[in-house]
């Protein structure tokens, strides 16, 4: 029997229009570098006494179900918006044959999806239900492939011999770099820049009950949170001003193939933390400056993703 290697390994994906139930259409194939989403149940210890004749312990026992996971994936053309949907809901297209795809932050619910993790080399299929994007960690250096990191969290999990995917449909795959990354600063590129990183946070919360499966009852998201830390080299005054005047500014973060075919993720309310621009050494000076993002009245939310592409509306419905 051959045994289970990542390079045969595929992930599964569609939304569930009932919270915690698989639907049962044909699912996306989704393109990923890693993903150990899954369920645990751990044993805990019974530390009973008069138990049998010695020091020896008493049979443990489960404990609650819990799915959680990360999915790290390719930052590419379309496959992108489906994790966006699933971290921030479904967005506002318009367009007629270049679309815009324009995601928001603070929706007050947010989607699920029924994930299957398979592994057809042995065969076992995990399909994950219930489950929902809570964190999205992104990075922006001079080099390398565009990557997202997706931290999960699901309600239940069940593992068998075939796929629920029916036959599952794939998008055309165009990918994503980091040297086609640009930053702005309240619409002014920013220069000096030799990385940045944003953390996104929905602040799941698993709500535990009494229940005879053992599973959450549910993924309830709390305050959304936005973070993250720009490095620069240091040419000028500007972040050190806006940091040490305590005022904010917008932000802009984006990949870009060309006007019609890009990801940009815009910060608007983005205040800095004071740094040191501390000397090393012979080499440059660089300073680091982490940041924390607000609520924008203007803007009337804190982050926005807009997503530009060949695909209509209804493949993020």
């Amino acid at each position: 029997m051959p045994r289970a290697i990542g390079a045969n390994c595929r992930l599964l994906m569609l939304p569930e229009t009932t919270y915690g139930t698989a639907p049962g259409s044909n699912w996306r194939r989704m393109p990923f570098l890693s993903c150990d989403l899954g369920a645990e149940q751990p044993l805990l210890d019974a530390d009973v006494i008069g138990v049998g004749s010695n020091r020896d312990p008493a049979a443990p026992f489960l404990d609650t179900v819990t799915v959680a996971g990360q999915a790290v994936v390719p930052v590419d053309l379309i496959n992108i918006g489906h994790w966006l949907r699933l971290l921030l809901r479904a967005p506002t297209t318009t367009g007629t044959t270049n679309f815009i795809h324009t995601f928001g932050s603070g929706a007050a619910s947010l989607p699920s999806n029924a994930m299957e993790i398979g592994y057809p080399d042995v065969p076992s299929f995990d399909v994950c239900t219930g489950v929902r994007a809570d964190t999205l960690e992104m990075d922006f250096t001079p080099t390398g492939a565009a990557t997202a990191t997706f931290g999960l969290m699901g309600q239940g999990s069940v593992r068998t011999g075939a796929t629920s995917g029916g036959t599952p449909t794939s998008a055309a795959y165009t990918a994503f770099n980091k040297a086609q990354g640009s930053i702005t600063r309240s619409s002014v590129a920013l220069a000096q820049v030799t990385g940045a990183r944003i953390t996104y946070a929905n602040g799941m919360e698993a709500v535990r009950t009494i229940r005879a499966d053992r599973r959450v009852e549910g993924v309830d998201p709390g305050i959304a949170r936005c973070t993250g830390q720009i490095t620069v080299r240091f040419e000028n005054t500007t972040l050190l001003t806006q940091a040490q005047g305590g005022t904010a500014a917008e932000f802009a973060l984006a990949f870009t193939i060309d006007a019609n075919r890009s990801l940009t993720i815009t910060l608007h309310e983005v205040y800095l933390a004071l740094a040191k621009t501390p000397i090393e050494g012979p080499a440059g000076v660089e300073a680091s400056f982490d940041f924390r993002a607000a609520f924008n009245a203007t803007a009337t939310r804190m982050m926005t993703a807009v997503l530009r592409n060949q695909q209509a509306g209804t493949e993020y419905a």
